[in-house]
């Protein structure tokens, strides 16, 4: 078991030192430690950096590249799943090419925040990195669709690893009054990749061959790994020389914990993905995964509980209100997002008539709003000392340009889809980084890794469960409309076909009509979204002000 020790090294700098303890959560002077309670300045994760200068500035590039390689992996799929299909004539396995890739990606995001807890921080991000890297190697070389999809879910897996560890080491290694600077040029990155991943990939895809976009991302892997290896040394979050051994490592693992997560994650992806498309909610397959996804669900929270401190969630935590609410606002927000780059080119592409390059580049004011604002906020953050007002303000200004984006119709003019994506995409920019600061600021420092981890897993978990939610919606009163409106209309027609296919299979007379339906069906999606950023909004307003600038001011 574990407890936290802080010795002052020198004047101006404290030493945290996570050591065993007889039982969980007691401290040295055999009190009951609880880590939701309040914990004072000095017990928080305001450890100086390890690292400094240009070896921080490498490191941080690094990572900054290794999530844009991540991201840009993720996103550029879309793009190329018609061309795959076609090569590989395998139009019976595009389902799987997605989902293969989120159960690895979303399955070991909660592990991974208890192996970084007390492994070398590095030697685990090179690992993912290179397993990622041998999935893209995969999946770029397939012969088959089969290896395809095995390459995806290698790649799945590194980037779980790699994703959890860029904000594990941020926290480690950057003071906390310049996080939220960091954090912000993280979702800029993000963003980047959102918003020129699909472009880039599309262009290199149609001048040449798609399996190059897979091998432009071995290099940028490999080129991240190499840079890790080579400007660091060892990143642990131990100050002590001694190390558990591996025995004791392998027994501090939550096994249970694991036994649990990993099929409760894997049935829930599924039953939602197949849902509605592959398989009707009534079906018995579906109905199953549900049930085994409620009863692992109860199992795990149950081994959580009684597992302690070893537990890959240490669920007193969650009592702690910045803890509670930034999951609330990352998954609300995380899910809304997720939605809106999805069904916003569809808007574009079947309503507005743009072909794929044209809908990205329309798409453009939401993606570039975000990234300029994800930058700004955090300079704003650090400067004011509180992460709160970046976060009611973005809370605030995404829930505005969510309603407006849910008016949007036929001929809506370009002024207002440009400045209602704008607003949308300010919002989301400047809340983008608070709840990552905000669960730093009433925790200790051996207790942020996992809680980084989880507000990352409820962010995935939010997206996965919201976009298949919001695909049965749109489905759904897509079908509902045009069978009112076409006479002799065949529902399944709307399934088994392209959305911009669709329209090609009516009658030209009835053309309009399609184009209305499609209207209404995404407008009831943008209301998904528009009710997900106001939870958001409200769970923002549950936050505790607590200043990231204290612990300076009190060594003045």
């Amino acid at each position: 078991m574990e407890s936290v020790d802080i010795h002052r090294a020198d004047d101006d700098n404290f030493r945290l030192e996570y050591k065993p303890t007889q039982e969980a959560g007691v401290a040295h002077s055999g009190k009951e430690v609880d880590p939701s309670k309040e914990t004072t300045s000095s017990q928080r994760s305001q450890d100086p950096p390890s690292l400094q200068g240009v070896q921080l500035i490498v490191l941080l590039s690094c990572l900054f590249l290794g999530n844009f390689t991540i991201r840009f992996d993720s996103s550029c799929i879309g793009t190329l799943l018609v061309i795959i299909t076609d090569h590989f004539d395998a139009l019976q396995d595009i389902g799987w090419y997605q989902t293969t890739y989120l159960l690895t990606l979303c399955s070991p995001i909660l592990i991974m925040g208890r192996l970084y807890t007390f492994y070398f921080m590095k030697t685990l991000y090179v690992l993912s990195l290179t397993i990622f890297v041998a999935g893209s190697i995969l999946t770029a070389a397939s012969p088959t669709s089969t290896a395809f999809i095995l390459g995806r879910a290698v790649s799945g897996l590194g980037a779980a690893g790699i994703n959890s560890g860029m904000y594990i080491i941020i926290a480690h290694t950057v003071p906390l009054k310049i996080q939220p600077i960091i954090f912000g040029m993280c979702g800029a990155v993000e963003c980047a990749a959102l918003a020129f991943g699909p472009l880039i990939s599309g262009s290199i895809a149609h001048a040449d061959n798609w399996r190059i976009n897979f091998w432009t991302i071995v290099g940028l892997g490999s080129a991240v790994a190499l840079g890790v290896s080579g400007s660091v040394g060892h990143l642990r979050q131990n100050a002590d020389d001694k190390q558990p051994s591996v025995t004791q490592r392998l027994k501090r693992l939550d096994w249970y914990g694991l036994a649990t997560e990993l099929p409760m994650t894997i049935c829930l992806i599924l039953s939602l993905q197949w849902a509605g498309t592959a398989y009707a909610w009534s079906n018995w397959r579906i109905i199953l995964l549900l049930t085994v996804t409620g009863v692992l669900a109860i199992l795990f929270f149950v081994v959580e509980h009684i597992g302690g401190s070893n537990s890959m969630i240490s669920l007193p935590i969650l009592r702690q209100r910045n803890v509670a609410f930034s999951c609330v606002v990352g998954f609300c927000n995380f899910a809304a997002l997720w939605i809106f780059a999805n069904y916003i080119p569809i808007y574009f592409q079947v309503v507005r008539g743009a072909n794929t390059l044209h809908s990205a580049l329309m798409y453009l004011p939401t993606t570039l709003s975000m990234s300029i604002c994800a930058l700004a906020s955090g300079p704003f953050t650090s400067t004011i000392g509180y992460f709160n007002p970046a976060l009611l303000f973005g809370s605030a200004l995404s829930v505005t340009g969510a309603a407006l984006m849910a008016t949007f119709e036929t001929h809506t003019p370009a002024a207002r889809w440009i400045a209602y994506q704008i607003i949308y995409g300010i919002g989301v920019g400047m809340a983008f980084q608070p709840p990552f600061i905000a669960l730093q600021t009433v925790l200790e420092k051996p207790l942020v890794p996992a809680a980084l981890v989880l507000l990352n897993f409820v962010q995935m978990l939010g997206g996965i469960i919201f976009l298949s939610i919001s695909q049965n919606v749109f489905l759904d009163k897509l079908t509902n409309n045009l069978t009112q409106n076409i006479p002799n209309f065949n529902p399944a027609i709307a399934k088994q076909n392209g959305a911009t296919g669709l329209k090609g299979l009516v009658p030209v007379e009835y053309q309009p009509q399609v184009i209305l339906a499609y209207n209404s069906a995404i407008m009831d999606v943008f209301y998904i979204a528009l009710g997900l950023v106001s939870v958001g909004l409200l769970a923002a307003l549950g936050l505790e002000w607590r200043s990231i600038k204290k612990d300076d001011k009190k060594k003045e």
